[in-house]
């Protein structure tokens, strides 16, 4: 049994649809799943897909890699071992999410953090993980500079507001945010410098 600590939220950065036939997504997903296998099929030949959910613009959640199952979706060793890799279907550099897809991914994520006692905290987007390859955060611009973070993070908190920017009490997604890092030293830096949500 895996030890589940973070959902790490992910972008396909394709189109929405493999074709016009891909009325759901399914198509795309598949391809996605597919070229993830073929990848690893000699390292680990049940491997199924590199992110757990997919998430479909017309809100339909597709199971991958099963959740019992260590998934690479993100350039970060330890943080895959203890993480959950949600991908949203389309390319949120170029365009928005529809609400559908947004509904279901808040669906989605609130299951899981009530079923592995996730907390707010510990939503990430992938950019936010320090990757092991460059040793910073925003080694990608993945989920994308549209993807609705902050609102996904205020609708998991049932529609409480985050705290006024002045009042010294921001939640802050800057560099104070908490990174998933496996040097604890620089994790230790991180919780000295974060601010805490109220």
């Amino acid at each position: 049994m895996r030890n589940i600590k973070y959902i790490i939220l992910h972008h396909s950065a394709t189109d929405y649809q493999a074709n016009k036939d891909d009325i759901n997504g399914k198509l795309i997903g598949r391809t996605i799943c597919d070229r993830a296998q073929e990848k690893w099929k000699k390292e680990f030949p049940a491997y199924k897909c590199d992110y757990h959910f997919i998430i479909g613009h017309t809100g339909e959640v597709f199971k991958a890699q099963p959740i019992e199952q260590t998934s690479w979706h993100c350039t970060n060793y330890q943080a895959n071992l203890v993480s959950v890799g949600i991908c949203f279907l389309g390319n949120f550099e170029n365009i928005e999410m529809p609400t559908e897809q947004f509904d279901a991914g808040v669906k989605q994520i609130k299951t899981l953090m009530k079923q592995y006692d996730i907390p707010l905290i510990n939503i990430l987007r992938h950019r936010d993980v320090i990757s092991d390859i460059s040793h910073t955060t925003n080694s990608t611009e993945c989920p994308g500079k549209n993807f609705p973070y902050i609102h996904l993070l205020d609708a998991l908190r049932d529609g409480e507001p985050f705290p006024e920017i002045n009042s010294g009490q921001a939640f802050d997604i800057g560099e104070d945010y908490p990174y998933v890092n496996e040097d604890p030293q620089t994790t230790r830096h991180n919780q000295r410098r974060r601010k805490r949500i109220p």
